[in-house]
């Protein structure tokens, strides 16, 4: 007598493939993430190269590189560059003589997706409020490179007189002077690329901001306020240095004054930056805080090779 032909699983064949594919998605979840991350990544790089890029053709009109901001209360470095991003419409919604408070209040809503990290958010964020209760406005995960923790005693780095050794500092009050509340000159740098003095291939300009994730869209010294905002200088500039490494966590204590002053990423182990002379790279955040130093400092004479 022929037997029957089996048309079904047995339950215990069903539960091994069911493990089995298990498994399998277990396995390639962290792949597929990874790739992800690295696609975000060279994103977050790309943006950088433009960013670079826009810095070096404003230098080039300009005869020097833009300030981080020209004067308390006005605008900063993201501004200066709009018109080098493709982003002259936006630009011409703001004046440049007048502070962040009387600007266009949706202008300063609107994100520069170059000013924003893949890893970390999109362009649609904004600051959840402002230090002097100004309008809020879109944040960014960018800064400019303000030197080295060797001014940050009395905090010359973000100062506008005496001369420290960033890239991207407040512009000098002798060249920025402020008459009837307005900024003259709209805005004056304090360098050219020729004060890069060691070489715009061993200094950083702009690099990956270090934000708390649980600091999102505040000012002040947690630094994540509005970027177009020149009243609080952890949004536009860091520094870089000895007891200040690359910060690799994304959620960490501020320091003992409440601020928030170093690069850091949302990248596992790298934070990315654009150099002067508009390459990328991309530094590891066990990186050593004398080497950071160097890279900070435009002209302390000291070079150092790094890998990305």
């Amino acid at each position: 007598m022929k037997r029957p032909t089996r048309l079904a699983f047995t339950l215990v064949e069903l539960l091994v493939v069911i493990a089995v594919i298990g498994v399998l998605v277990g396995m390639l979840i962290p792949a597929v993430q990874a790739v992800r991350e690295s696609a975000r990544r060279t994103n977050c790089l790309n943006k950088l190269k433009q960013i670079g890029l826009a810095i070096q053709n404003y230098e080039s009109a300009h005869k020097l590189l833009p300030p981080s901001r020209g004067a308390d209360m006005f605008l900063t470095w993201p501004v200066y560059l709009m018109p080098y991003l493709e982003a002259r419409n936006l630009y011409d919604q703001f004046d440049l003589r007048k502070v962040y408070s009387v600007q266009n209040s949706a202008a300063v809503k609107i994100g520069l997706p170059d000013y924003f990290c893949p890893s970390r958010r999109s362009p649609e964020a904004l600051s959840k409020f402002e230090t002097e209760g100004e309008q809020v406005g879109t944040v960014g995960d960018y800064a400019g490179n303000a030197g080295t923790t060797e001014y940050l005693p009395n905090d010359d780095w973000a100062l506008y007189t005496r001369d420290v050794d960033g890239v991207f500092n407040s512009g000098y009050a002798a060249n920025n002077p402020v008459v009837g509340g307005e900024l003259v000159n709209g805005g004056r740098g304090r360098y050219r690329l020729a004060d890069i003095k060691d070489g715009l291939t061993h200094t950083l300009f702009i690099g990956e901001k270090a934000v708390s994730s649980d600091s999102f869209g505040q000012p002040g010294g947690l630094g994540d306020g509005c970027i177009y905002n020149g009243n609080e200088p952890p949004v536009v500039m860091r520094l870089g240095g000895i007891g200040m490494p690359l910060q690799s966590r994304k959620k960490f204590e501020v320091d003992p004054v409440g601020r928030v002053l170093q690069f850091g990423s949302y990248h596992t182990g790298t934070v990315n930056f654009a150099l002067g002379d508009g390459a990328t790279i991309g530094l590891r955040t066990t990186l050593d805080e004398e080497a950071l130093r160097r890279l900070c400092s435009r002209r302390d004479g000291l070079t150092v090779s790094v890998e990305d």
